[in-house]
């Protein structure tokens, strides 16, 4: 059936010109990356049918390059002719070559087409309304409402500029996905068909589902809409789930409702599969549509139990690594941007392989001159530790070197300037030996030998600790130390000493720039004492080798380094070159570093100069500290990752430093400090870091299920105003139908698992006590040192009545009543054999006492953390 298309007379001439535009940020949801969108307004979620939190074009760009978002996105409404065609998986990232099946489809709608943010996909925008049916099959969803879609600008060459008109290829490609056929399969004859089990029509059951409570996600269900789930399979499930409630337990008629949705596919016509999807929905019901006064059936509580999240969902395997997003090359130095880009057109390469040596080598040239003073006691270097991730192919050494060139161009000439001094050194040292003879045979004392000149250094790379230490000695400065393979760095700490040297300890010492002490054969044992060395260090490792940066030690050199885990993409020729403009560019930036004055103490240490933070640059700097810490005490946060965590504070101020330096030497700032425009960027930078540090965390080992169930839990509980009062079958069945896949076997097990992630999480409070005759759980976001974590809309106040399952209480309750809760705090297991009636109930005018509470206390108490919110 086709849908009308829009007047003429309202068609806007472009995207652009509407008022439908969100910014969206990739967040984990269970392990698997999930782009929620956000409101430029208020940078709180956006909804797809909420258009007070969308934006302009224009809002949603700026919100994005100065909140650090991953991009933006537009919304599909029934008010605009717009249409998205989502080609999913169709770009092979090994050979860049784009699917024959997708190509098809995009020559066939003859309209603007752009890569995803992946890369490996394509998103078609035309003109046109789908007609009714599905809306995804396979690798293709088409959306037109009820969506926002990702847009990158990143333009597919060979099609249109402009958004076609294309109703007719949208209906021709829709009839040709979609095939009527599987709507017929298992299809009762009409649509008037009565069964026992409720007495309704068909009609009728779509329309009380739809309005209902949850009818808005039943009718996107209904309509093919598979948003916010992770597989076709979950969304199935989900709606199957559905259904069973208005008409189970009745299988055939479950399957004849299936059949003329939205998402019936091929896969539907398997029985095996049909059945099996069918038979999970029945499995996880508890209760069934009956007509009657109310409406639905009770169950024994005498409530239909719900738990509905408020934001969509898109849960995975707990094992899927995340996906890599973009290096944000905006956020790089203007000198570094335009060499960045034409590196990557010319060797193919992901830009973060020449925009982290680039990092690497202008901290170098920073060197020990300047450090960012965050407060009185707190300062940080400019010293990098950054590593690429990266297989045999994919350009890293290429791109290095491009990186690298002005930092060895310099060495070269000091390497000259070296030789030249030796020369003369040399012609000193034979005028000496004249006048030390003449001096010897007039009896007077010998003169002074000349001082053999030292080669002064910029660079290294294969050095030994004590031989790094030596050069460090001679050049306060600091270094670039570069290896190709930093596997191989790490097998050759210590392997002198049959591995019970120090070298792990020294290169922890040198990232802090903490005193190195280092003896040595040579000059009778005498050691050498390093007060502030300095190193910043770049390499390159395969995914395969990520296992030995860790060197089965935990002492944290792991966690010190950044890293960039780019997707893989197929290496090929073109004509593109680096630009000479670029190179020099980026060079004379180099340059003016590396000329900035280097002031020594006393004893001859570095003495370098402080910048400190405007107040816009402190405020910002801030909210970045405090949101770290906001993370890291978050149901679910990997254990794994804290030591990262615990180190980006620091790499906060260093990159801020070293943004903040090269802005000043390009602008010829009288004045250094750091403004709030470098740690805008650095914010940028390190959200970059933080999503590929969990992407190497994940590829070294399967994650927690418990941190999994954690990040499902939390998503939960936001979605229902950061507090949640339910039965352990209630949450059981509400992460199930969510799709979490950390779930314990049974719900009685999920009640032991959420006291263990409350032990470890002080941001999750969970109490349990009764409710009538039913055990039920309270559960929690709440204050913390950092302040309120996981609240959605107003904050939850003192109140005696549960909210946000919207269930009301046991019979001999009133609604507005209090749960009454066990009084003592007794264990789960002793709960599970516990009955109500055993021990003295509260009266229900009493404020309720939560089991393990040490009194009546409603409000959210601040839980001991060991971790405090940054101050100055």
């Amino acid at each position: 059936m086709k849908a009308a298309r829009p007047a003429e007379g309202t068609k806007p001439t472009s995207m652009k010109e509407l008022k439908q535009w969100v910014c969206w940020r990739q967040e984990e949801r269970g392990g698997k990356p999930t782009k929620v969108p956000y409101s430029p307004h208020s940078g709180c979620r956006a909804r797809c049918d909420d258009p007070t939190t969308w934006g302009t074009l224009d809002q949603g760009r700026e919100t994005k390059r100065k909140d650090g978002y991953d991009g933006v996105g537009f919304v599909f409404t029934d008010s605009d002719p717009f249409c998205g065609v989502d080609l999913d998986g169709c770009v092979n990232p090994e050979t860049g070559e784009i699917e024959p099946w997708a190509m098809r489809i995009v020559e066939e709608l003859d309209s603007y087409a752009e890569f995803s943010p992946s890369g490996a996909g394509l998103h078609v925008l035309v003109r046109a309304r789908l007609p009714e049916g599905g809306r995804r099959k396979d690798h293709v969803e088409m959306y037109d409402r009820g969506r926002f879609f990702t847009v990158t600008g990143r333009h597919l060459p060979g099609t249109p500029r402009g958004i076609e008109d294309r109703q007719a290829e949208i209906e021709a490609l829709h009839a040709r996905l979609f095939v009527d056929s599987l709507r017929d399969q298992g299809s009762p004859p009409t649509n008037s068909v009565a069964y026992p089990n409720s007495g309704l029509e068909d009609a009728e059951v779509l329309r009380r589902a739809m309005s209902a409570k949850g009818g808005e996600r039943f009718a996107r269900l209904w309509a093919g809409d598979r948003s916010g789930y992770a597989s076709d399979s979950e969304a199935d499930l989900a709606l199957c789930s559905m259904l069973a409630f208005w008409v189970g337990p009745d299988e055939d008629r479950i399957a004849s409702l299936f059949a003329r949705s939205g998402l019936v596919r091929e896969k539907w016509g398997r029985e095996d599969y049909r059945r099996r999807t069918i038979a999970r929905a029945l499995a996880g019901a508890t209760d069934f549509y009956s007509p009657g006064e109310n409406g639905a059936r009770p169950s024994r509580n005498g409530r239909v139990p719900r738990i509905e999240p408020a934001v969509p969902y898109n849960p995975a395997s707990p094992s899927a690594p995340p996906e890599a997003p973009p290096f944000p090359v905006n956020a790089m130095p203007a000198a570094c941007r335009p060499l960045i880009r034409e590196t990557e057109a010319a060797l193919g390469c992901a830009p973060e392989l020449v925009a982290l040596p680039m990092l690497a080598t202008l901290s170098s040239a920073i060197g020990a001159s300047r450090v960012v003073e965050v407060k009185g006691g707190w300062r940080e270097w400019a010293a990098l530790f950054l590593a690429v991730v990266a297989s045999p192919g994919a350009m890293k050494t290429p791109a290095a070197k491009i990186a690298k060139k002005p930092a060895f161009e310099r060495q070269r000439g000091l390497s000259r300037a070296y030789a030249e001094e030796k020369e003369e050194w040399r012609r000193e040292v034979r005028e000496w030996e004249v006048r030390k003879r003449e001096a010897a045979k007039a009896g007077e004392p010998a003169p002074e030998e000349p001082e053999a000149p030292a080669m002064s250094r910029c660079v290294a790379s294969d050095t030994t600790v004590e031989a790094l230490v030596s050069i460090l000695e001679d050049n306060p400065r600091g270094l670039l130390i570069h290896r190709d393979e930093l596997a191989g760095w790490v097998r050759s700490m210590d392997q002198y000493k049959g591995g019970k040297g120090s070298d792990r300890q020294h290169w922890l010492n040198l990232w802090s720039t903490d005193e190195v002490v280092v003896d040595r054969k040579s000059r009778h044992g005498e050691p050498i004492i390093l007060a502030r060395p300095f190193v910043s260090l770049f390499g390159g490792i395969q995914p395969a080798m990520l296992g030995e940066l860790g060197g089965g030690a935990e002492d944290g050199l792991m966690d010190r380094f950044l890293f960039a885990y780019p997707k893989p993409r197929h290496v090929r020729f073109t004509e593109d070159e680096v630009s000479e403009e670029a190179e020099e560019r980026y060079a004379d930036l180099y340059r003016k570093l590396s000329g900035l004055t280097l002031a020594t103490d006393e004893h001859g240490d570095p003495n370098p100069k402080p910048l400190k933070l405007t107040s816009e640059a402190r405020r910002l700097f801030t909210e970045r500290v405090d949101s770290l810490g906001v993370e890291m005490l978050q149901p679910g946060f990997p254990v794994r990752l804290e030591g990262v965590w615990s180190k980006l504070r620091g790499y906060l101020a260093r990159l801020s430093l070293v943004l903040a330096v090269c802005r000043c030497a390009e602008d010829g700032a009288r004045e250094e400090r750091v403004e709030a425009e470098d740690v805008e960027a650095a914010g940028e930078l390190l959200g970059y870091f933080k999503a590929h540090a969990r992407r190497v965390y994940a590829e070294m080992g399967s994650p927690d299920p418990l941190e999994a169930l954690g990040a499902d839990l939390r998503w939960l509980l936001e979605g229902n105003g950061g507090r949640l009062e339910a039965t352990a079958t209630e949450l059981y069945r509400a992460l199930e139908e969510a799709g979490c896949e950390a779930l314990p076997a049974r719900p009685k097990e999920l009640g032991v698992a959420i006291r263990a992630l409350a032990a470890r999480s002080s941001t999750l409070r969970a109490s349990f006590g009764w409710r009538g005759k039913e055990k039920v759980a309270r559960l929690e976001l709440v204050q913390n040192s950092v302040g309120r974590v996981g609240s959605v809309g107003k904050d939850v106040g003192s109140t005696n009545a549960t909210n946000a399952t919207n269930a009301s209480f046991a019979e001999n309750d009133g609604p507005d009543a209090a749960p009454a809760y066990a009084t003592d705090a007794r264990s789960e297991e002793e709960f599970a054999d516990a009955r109500p009636g055993k021990g003295r109930r509260r009266n229900v005018a009493d404020p309720p006492q939560l089991a393990g509470d040490g009194g009546g206390e409603e409000t959210p108490r601040q839980q001991p953390d060991g971790r405090s919110r940054f101050t100055l």
